[in-house]
């Protein structure tokens, strides 16, 4: 018996032999014709005997009606909308793992309740009843009513995380483990309804690479140092400013893991450097600039000041903005400098030139 219906005879096993349990799949395969593949067959000859419980890699959009046990993974908040008749609907999301994978769990209207008490926690572990469909995301499976049975049972997860080079702009249900190259700091913002909520942009890195991450409100306060390790689960990634950044919502897990993660900063030659790109380079300062100051579109002061940066294999000038400006009060000829995350682009006359954000750390040491 291949390992296709094996798992799924696994689960009747002491009802029925292996050889009529093959017999029967054959008869259905015939049968339903090219409507129905021997995995399929084998779960309608199953259910006759029954109801089966599918690891969730086996879960299909296909598959249908479907009963499995998984540990909830993270809890989406309750969304409101209108229904075209005029009345309100309510749906939450979690998403539920168990050894073999994990897959996204639809609650809607009454069914959302434990969601809005509090009843539901990360962690727990339930038996689920309910059908398939293919979301937005990949497969879905909407829970029958009465279909979430809490469950003693000892699950070990398995979250599949990305590289942070395998990020894409617009993707959802982003797992990602890695190391936080700078923690960033919690700012205040005010909200159209005149609230105050918190935010904070942090930057994280594997061997792969590294993203910047936003947290909001409650998770933009977690106690988070350079060189933490961090879980991020079900977060969802966006262009901003021409690169990819990931933000951790209502949906997401974010918490610290124990697992080693390595991280070099990779610096690009002053050569190597392209229009377009953010890179991070190292050299020694070898022109300074005036600090010149400029009026913005919304009447408030800005200043800007150009240093120049040479390495072993070019020199190039790099403009400072605002707060980087007051770096050069102490900065003199021949002081070592780096700086991470500065965007290469094109100058006013055509010379490459180095442009260093809000997002830009600088750092540097006077001559020796």
């Amino acid at each position: 018996m291949d390992q296709e219906i094996g798992e799924i005879y696994d689960q009747i096993s002491g009802q029925i032999s292996p050889e009529e349990f093959e017999g029967r799949v054959e008869e259905k395969v015939q049968l339903m014709g090219e409507l129905c593949d021997r995995r399929t067959a084998a779960m309608l000859v199953a259910r006759e005997f029954g109801e089966v419980e599918l690891k969730i890699d086996r879960i299909r959009p296909e598959t249908g009606k479907v009963t499995f046990v998984g540990k909830i993974i993270s809890i989406s908040e309750v969304h409101e909308f209108p229904r075209s008749d005029g009345s309100s609907g309510r749906v939450a999301n979690l998403t539920v793992g168990d050894e073999s994978g994990t897959v996204r769990v639809v609650l809607w209207d009454e069914l959302v309740e434990p969601v809005s008490t509090g009843e539901l926690a990360v962690d727990q572990t339930f038996r689920i009843r309910g059908f398939t469909r293919e979301g937005y995301f990949g497969t879905e499976v909407t829970v029958d009513r009465g279909g979430l049975e809490e469950v003693e049972a000892e699950i070990q997860t398995r979250v599949e995380a990305f590289k942070i080079s395998e990020i894409r702009a617009d993707m959802g249900d982003i797992t990602l483990l890695a190391k936080v190259v700078d923690p960033g700091e919690v700012r205040d913002f005010t909200r159209r309804d005149g609230s105050v909520g918190r935010v904070r942009s942090i930057t994280l890195g594997d061997a792969s690479g590294k993203i910047r991450l936003t947290l909001w409100n409650d998770k933009a306060e977690m106690e988070i140092e350079e060189g933490d390790a961090l879980e991020v689960i079900n977060a969802i990634s966006r262009e901003r400013y021409g690169q990819v950044e990931i933000q951790a919502g209502g949906y997401s897990v974010v918490r610290k893991s124990d697992v080693p993660i390595e991280y070099e900063e990779k610096i690009t030659s002053i050569s190597e450097l392209l229009p377009g790109s953010i890179y991070s380079i190292s050299g020694f300062v070898t022109g300074l600039g005036e600090i010149r100051e400029f009026e913005r579109d919304d009447g408030t002061k800005g200043r800007v000041t150009n240093i120049y940066v040479s390495d072993e294999t070019g020199r190039v000038r790099v403009a400072l903005w605002n707060d980087h400006v007051r770096m050069i009060e102490s900065l003199d000829l021949g002081s070592r400098i780096e700086l991470v995350d500065c965007q290469a682009r094109e100058g006013w006359n055509g010379e490459l030139e180095v442009s260093c954000g809000w997002s830009t750390k600088v750092t540097f040491a006077p001559p020796e």
